[in-house]
C-alpha cells in the first residue's frame, strides 16, 4: 500500500506539471499525518472519493476533515485546514457546527432523499434549508397531541434504559402530567417503574412501582436507583440522576446533558399492547441502547431491523456545507468485513466537492 501510494503521488505530481482539467477534486491521496486513521481511496469511474472510517468505539467521536481526507484531531479552531467537518461514533453522526462545535464550527447539512449520486449538482443548493446541529433527545414519542385543545398527554409507552451508571437496566413509563401548562411548564409528572438492583442483569420482572416528579416550569431530575427525585448540584458532572423532565423534553444522563452511562430501547415496540409495562420482563440482549446525541441532517440515516438488530443505511444523499465549500456525501455500508465476521460502526462514505 505504501509503495502505491507513493507511486500515485509521483504521477499525480507529473500531471500536475503538465496541467490539469476543471475537476474541483485533484486526484491527490488523503495527508500522512499521525493522527492518520482513515482509508480514502479515489474511484475514478464514479469520479469520487470512498472513505472507510472506524467508528466503533463507545465513548470517542472519529473526527474526519474532507480536506485532509482523512481522520483529524477536534482540537485545532477554524480556519485551520485539518479542522474536522464530520464525525462518527457508533450509529452517531454529528457537524462540526450548532450544539455540537467547541471551536467556532460552521458546519451544516441537507438530506436530500433518495436521489442518484451522480445526478445532484451546484444547483441542488440553490435554496435548500440548511440545518445547524442540535441535541435529539431518543425518548421523544412518549405524549399525544390534541390538535383541538393544543394540549400534550401521556401515551404510557414502555421505554426501557441503562442507568447513569451504565450498569442497571429499568423499565418505566410515563403515565400522566398533573397541572401542565403551556411550555416550559409541565406541572407533576407520574411515572411507573422497575428498577434491576443486579448489575447488568437483563431480567425486568417487576414488581413496577409509582412515582412523582414535581417539575412546573423548571427542570425536574429523577434518580431510579433511589426511587427519589434529586436536585444535583451541578447536573452535567453527576451521576445522581437518570432523567430530567424540561418543557416536555426528557433527557437522558449521557452525551450532550451529562457524564452518566443512560441509553434507552423502545420496549414499547416488543409489546402487543405499548403500554403494557408488566409484560415487558427481559431486555431482549443484544439490542441497541440509544443516548441522547447530537443531533444533525444526518441524524435519520439507517433503519433499524428489530429481527437482527442491525442498522442499513437509507442512502440519502446529503449536502455538507462549511465556508465556501459544499460536498455531497452518501453512506454506503455500517459493517465491515473482520475476521471473517461482519464489524459495526466501520463506516464508508462516497463523497465529492460541487
Amino acid at each position: 500500500m505504501k509503495q502505491f501510494l507513493i507511486v500515485f503521488s509521483v504521477l499525480v505530481l507529473l500531471l500536475g506539471l503538465i496541467g490539469c482539467g476543471s475537476d474541483n477534486n485533484p486526484v491527490t491521496p488523503p495527508s500522512n499525518n499521525q493522527n492518520n486513521t482513515a482509508t480514502t481511496t479515489w474511484n475514478e469511474s464514479g469520479g469520487y472519493w470512498s472513505t472507510t472510517v472506524d467508528a466503533s468505539s463507545y465513548d470517542n467521536f472519529m473526527y474526519f476533515s474532507f480536506t485532509t481526507k482523512d481522520t483529524v484531531s477536534s482540537g485545532v479552531p477554524k480556519p485551520a485546514a485539518d479542522v474536522w467537518d464530520i464525525a462518527f461514533r457508533r450509529e452517531v453522526i454529528k457537524l462540526n457546527g450548532g450544539t455540537s462545535t467547541a471551536n467556532g464550527g460552521d458546519v451544516v447539512g441537507v438530506d436530500l432523499g433518495v436521489v442518484p449520486f451522480d445526478s445532484v449538482t451546484i444547483d441542488d443548493t440553490i435554496g435548500v434549508q440548511w440545518v445547524e446541529d442540535y441535541i435529539d433527545y431518543f425518548i421523544d414519542n412518549w405524549y399525544n397531541y390534541n390538535t383541538v385543545t393544543h394540549q400534550l398527554s401521556a401515551n404510557q409507552y414502555v421505554y426501557s434504559m441503562l442507568d447513569a451508571t451504565g450498569e442497571h437496566y429499568v423499565k418505566f413509563r410515563v403515565d400522566s402530567m398533573v397541572g401542565a401548562g403551556i411550555p416550559p411548564d409541565m406541572g407533576t409528572v407520574y411515572l411507573t417503574y422497575y428498577y434491576q438492583d443486579t448489575a447488568n442483569s437483563l431480567n425486568l420482572p417487576g414488581p413496577v412501582v409509582q412515582d412523582t416528579v414535581h417539575i412546573g416550569a423548571d427542570t425536574g431530575y429523577f434518580d431510579f436507583s433511589s426511587g427519589a427525585q434529586v436536585t444535583p448540584t451541578n447536573p452535567a458532572n453527576s451521576l445522581d440522576w437518570d432523567i430530567a423532565f424540561y418543557s416536555y423534553d426528557i433527557m437522558q444522563n449521557s452525551g450532550p446533558n451529562g457524564i452518566g452511562g443512560c441509553a434507552a430501547f423502545l420496549a414499547y415496540g416488543e409489546l402487543s399492547d405499548p403500554t403494557a409495562i408488566d409484560s415487558f420482563t427481559v431486555q431482549p440482549a443484544g439490542a441497541p441502547l440509544f443516548p441522547d446525541i447530537p443531533g444533525s441532517a444526518l441524524t435519520d440515516w439507517y433503519d433499524y431491523n428489530g429481527d437482527t438488530h442491525q442498522l442499513t443505511s437509507k442512502s440519502h444523499i446529503y449536502l455538507i456545507k462549511t465556508g465556501g465549500h459544499i460536498y455531497k456525501l452518501r453512506l454506503e455500508s455500517y459493517y465491515a468485513n473482520i475476521g471473517g465476521l461482519p464489524a459495526s460502526a466501520h463506516y464508508t462514505f462516497i463523497w465529492k466537492e460541487l
